[in-house]
């Protein structure tokens, strides 16, 4: 397996970079809105601000940077180049006026048609996303574990679009009777459980082993996890869509889980296997977004036995900022000053002195931020639990800081100018 970031494979730092800048831009959004959420927390699962709310975090972060790392990594990961780099500049474009169409109707009653035809836009922008990653992997020679998960996530993240796009004309214009609900449910399903998750656990078979130096270590975890977490994704969406008897989707969500458990194994034993024992911020921020992904099942669990969806909501807090942004951010702390490094310095290699990748991120603030957001995760928890306005105020208070400093890192690594130039 490449333990590279950058071959000659890799497509043009600007593409990627276009990708994490809009990513950061659109997380210090989502952090804003969520001073308005509040109101929203009473114990409604979906409403039109959740659904704001969600896809400027979801769509317009998580999204945004994971599309950014598929384009940096695929070349990398299959030895071959991506089928079209063009395509990806389309997607770009096209992908940021749909979302703004999706949220702004979302947001403001009077756009509410603006839905279907931001849901439209997106839907074609990620379907060129989708076409261009299957037609790299039309050149692909030999499998591996990695391409797999990437494969498979790619083919939920079409899956999932589509229920999406279905949802979105259907609330702007009620063209065919659906379950609101379950189609909902089915397209969160196969975004979170089938694209998002699959593609994390491919990328951190190359990331965390990289960056840790792990050596020698066994994959039958993940490996198991793979076929648990497609089995799983692909039958609960078939209940959901199909309304199948509630043991089958309980056995879904079980195998889904389990796909989950091993992740987390997997992970453990390739931390276990590390050379590189610092325990930096990078490390500060995996090992909580991997404790905060088992809190998330944990509050889902007590949320199934009590039917209490005030448990569902802090499952949600500890899966949206505790596992996905901790563990996005961690890794944004590595990657970035790498490429930018590979850049802006490497050509320089051997004709003047140039900086050390740690260098290009401030490490006190990279850990103050971390401190933050741990913080503001355990008391949005607590805050939801107890129902209490002010603390919710002062958790969104408290993640806009640690937002606003991932967001002070980016700048920093991306205007690192070393002064002995």
């Amino acid at each position: 397996m490449k333990t590279s970031l950058a071959t000659e494979m890799a497509p043009p730092f600007a593409l990627v970079a276009h990708f994490f800048i809009a990513a950061i831009l659109f997380l210090c959004f989502s952090a804003v809105a969520l001073f308005f959420m509040e109101p929203d927390l009473a114990g409604y699962f979906i409403s039109f601000p959740l659904a704001a709310f969600s896809h400027l975090y979801l769509l317009g972060f998580v999204m945004m940077v994971i599309f950014g790392a598929m384009y940096q990594l695929l070349p990398v990961v299959l030895e071959v180049p991506l089928f079209s780099k063009d395509f990806a500049y389309v997607q770009f474009y096209m992908y940021i006026v749909g979302l703004c169409m999706m949220v702004s109707g979302f947001s403001f009653p009077a756009y509410h048609l603006l839905i279907p035809y931001g849901a439209l836009i997106t839907y074609l922008s990620i379907t060129i996303f989708c076409v261009n990653v299957f037609l790299t992997f039309y050149r692909l020679e030999k499998s591996t574990i990695v391409s797999k998960f990437l494969l498979m996530g790619t083919i939920f993240l079409f899956a999932s679009i589509s229920f999406g796009f279905i949802i979105g004309l259907n609330l702007g214009h009620g063209l065919i009777e659906i379950d609101h609900d379950a189609w909902i449910k089915a397209h969160i399903l196969g975004t979170l459980g089938g694209f998002v998750m699959m593609v994390i656990m491919g990328v951190a078979m190359v990331l965390i082993p990289m960056f840790a130096l792990s050596h020698h270590y066994d994959e039958r975890a993940i490996q198991a996890a793979l076929y648990c977490n497609t089995i799983g994704v692909s039958l609960g969406i078939i209940a959901f869509i199909a309304s199948l008897p509630v043991v089958i989707l309980y056995s879904a969500l079980f195998l889904v889980l389990c796909a989950n458990v091993l992740f987390i194994i997997q992970m453990s034993i390739v931390f276990r296997a590390r050379v590189r024992k610092q325990n930096d911020y990078w490390v500060k921020n995996i090992v909580f977004a991997l404790i905060s992904l088992v809190a998330s099942f944990v509050f889902i669990g007590m949320a199934q036995f009590s039917h209490d969806t005030t448990y569902v909501f802090i499952a949600a807090i500890f899966f949206f900022f505790g596992f996905l942004l901790a563990f996005i951010v961690g890794h944004l702390y590595k990657i970035l000053p790498f490429l930018i490094w590979y850049k802006k310095f490497s050509p320089l290699v051997g004709k003047t002195k140039v900086p050390l990748l740690h260098q290009m991120i401030h490490t006190q603030t990279a850990n103050l931020q971390a401190f933050v957001l741990f913080f503001s995760v355990v008391l949005f928890s607590i805050s939801c639990w107890s129902h209490s306005a002010a603390l919710f105020t002062l958790s969104a208070s408290l993640f806009l800081v640690s937002i606003l400093l991932v967001a002070f890192n980016v700048t920093y690594s991306f205007l690192y100018h070393s002064k002995e130039l």
